[in-house]
């Protein structure tokens, strides 16, 4: 976008082919930020970053603004949403710079957007004095059920009530929490993807505009090339890497699971050890982690000793 009397250019968006190819296969969760220019005009560069099967960063898009405010991140948005479609399925993470948020909301009517648990820690902490419990709200964020949540809710409640208002009332459960939250944030509960990518072009900050595109070029050029090749190299694998290493300890910790069938069928399950029990419907959708926390080891452990009985079909 270019300024009409002066003839020149306001806000600079750049996207990747072969970046904008992959997002089929990337988790819906985007993070976004911004980090200021040092160069001799000065300016913002915009971010937006993805987590791939890997759980590395992926850069989707950059932009160069003149200045951090809606105009500018309403066009950052509305450039980004010629490549990445609006759905309920999406969800946007950011710190809560009300800017940003009115961005999204602009642009984006079936997105939805949540705050970074990290920087709403941060606030707790100088605005509540809350860093010895900070924990507690930690762990009702990253919380999967919501017995599980108000357990360490309350808590924290109990002991800072002025921080816990914010939180419920301020803000609201929806923005921070993962149970509350309506659409699925997988692990994405920081903006960190997009802090380590601000990070990586610390250098290129205080470069010509034209020199910051060429660098970031050149260097996911080059990480995207090293990334090809390892994948090559598990190509017969039934699982990426990350996956597998994930799967194998949750089948280690199974071993000490006991499963008992309780149907002819062979997809109803009872698993029992480590002092709880917990049932297992291999065919039903609704057991999820969210809802059945105790079931994201046995179900695993069932699995294998399905599969040691009866095959891999």
């Amino acid at each position: 976008m270019v300024n009409e009397d002066s003839h020149r250019f306001m806000y600079y968006f750049l996207a990747f082919g072969a970046c904008i190819k992959g997002l089929a296969h990337i988790r819906k969760v985007i993070a976004v930020d911004g980090t200021h220019l040092h160069g001799k005009y000065e300016g913002v560069l915009f971010i937006a970053v993805e987590q791939d099967t890997e759980n590395h960063v992926y850069p989707i898009a950059y932009c160069v603004v003149d200045k951090e405010n809606d105009a500018s991140w309403t066009f950052f948005f509305e450039k980004l949403k010629e490549i990445v479609v609006d759905e309920p399925d999406l969800c946007f993470i950011s710190d809560r710079h009300k800017i940003i948020a009115n961005g999204i909301v602009n642009v984006y009517n079936h997105a939805h957007h949540g705050y970074c648990m990290r920087h709403l820690g941060e606030n707790l902490c100088i605005n509540h004095h809350c860093g010895d419990y900070l924990y507690l709200y930690y762990n009702a964020a990253k919380a999967y059920s919501l017995e599980e949540f108000y357990n360490h809710f309350v808590e924290f409640r109990n002991k800072f009530p002025a921080a816990t208002v914010v939180l419920e009332h301020d803000i609201g459960f929806e923005k921070w929490s993962r149970t509350h939250f309506p659409s699925n944030r997988y692990d994405v509960m920081t903006t960190n993807n997009a802090e380590s990518l601000k990070a990586k072009l610390l250098d290129e900050r205080e470069y010509p505009v034209a020199s910051i595109f060429n660098s970031i070029a050149k260097r996911f050029g080059e990480l995207f090339r090293e990334r090809n090749a390892y994948i090559l190299k598990s190509m017969g694998n039934q699982m990426v890497p990350a996956a597998e290493k994930i799967a194998r300890k949750k089948m280690i910790e199974g071993d000490s699971l006991y499963v008992e069938n309780i149907t002819r069928d062979g997809n109803q399950f009872t698993v029992f050890g480590a002092g709880v029990t917990a049932y297992v419907d291999l065919l039903e959708k609704s057991c999820s982690c969210r809802e059945y926390d105790l079931i994201k080891i046995p179900c695993a452990h069932a699995i294998a000793v399905l599969r040691s009985k009866h095959g891999n079909e």
